[in-house]
């Protein structure tokens, strides 16, 4: 089975995760995705084998008969576990997702709607201006939805939020007066930014060109 012919089917996760296993690159993942099926495990999944069919990987392996030989353990894996006098395991043992990755796959919905929305309309427009319009706001859409997916990954492997990118270079030369400017602008663009999740990356990048500013008006205040 290849990761294209997975993402065709039902999508059974016990499939798709060892698909992974044997075509994915990232260990990390590979051991969260043994986890079991949780909400973001089964997106995560379909993303990571999604980026693998698209660049053409695939795999030369029947799954078949090593689901066969993984359905024991899979199954013990899945069964509560108890003590030695046959307990039932707490259940407020279980693993809590982290808020944050709760509220990045919320951010994710509304950018997959948005997007099968405007693939829909293709379409129907009627000029070539307007499917330019909506070819390059599909483009942004799937940009921020990358962005997501990046920053979840990197809260998963590292347990914190990516650190910010680095602000442009030169605002030390920039006069007071062109500092107040500058935050007054930038300011404006967050408030904009904040609005549309497609542009995460545009967002984290004012973001930290304010605090640079904020920070060299200090002085001055």
């Amino acid at each position: 089975m290849t990761p294209k012919e997975w993402l065709d089917s039902e999508r059974d996760y016990e499939v798709g995760r060892l698909l992974y296993d044997h075509l994915g690159d990232n260990p990390r993942l590979k051991q969260v995705f043994g986890h079991g099926p949780s909400a973001y495990n089964v997106e995560a999944l379909a993303w990571e084998l999604e980026k693998l069919a698209k660049a053409g990987v695939y795999s030369d392996i029947s799954l078949t008969s090593v689901v066969i030989v993984n359905a024991t353990e899979t199954l013990q894996k899945a069964l509560p576990k108890g003590d030695e006098s046959g307990t039932k395991a707490d259940e407020s043992a279980a693993p809590v997702e982290s808020p944050l990755l709760v509220e990045l796959r919320a951010a994710r919905r509304p950018l997959y709607d948005e997007r099968t929305g405007v693939h829909g309309q293709l379409e129907h427009l009627d000029t070539d201006e307007q499917r330019r319009e909506a070819a390059g706001r599909i483009l942004a859409l799937s940009r921020g939805i990358d962005a997501n997916w990046n920053t979840t990954r990197y809260m998963v492997e590292h347990g914190q939020l990516p650190p910010p990118p680095p602000p442009p270079p030169g605002l030390d030369t920039l006069t007071p007066v062109e500092l107040l400017k500058k935050r007054n602008s930038l300011r404006s663009q967050v408030s904009k930014l904040k609005n549309r999740p497609d542009r995460a990356d545009d967002l984290a990048m004012v973001q930290a060109t304010l605090s640079q500013v904020e920070a060299l008006l200090k002085p001055t205040e």
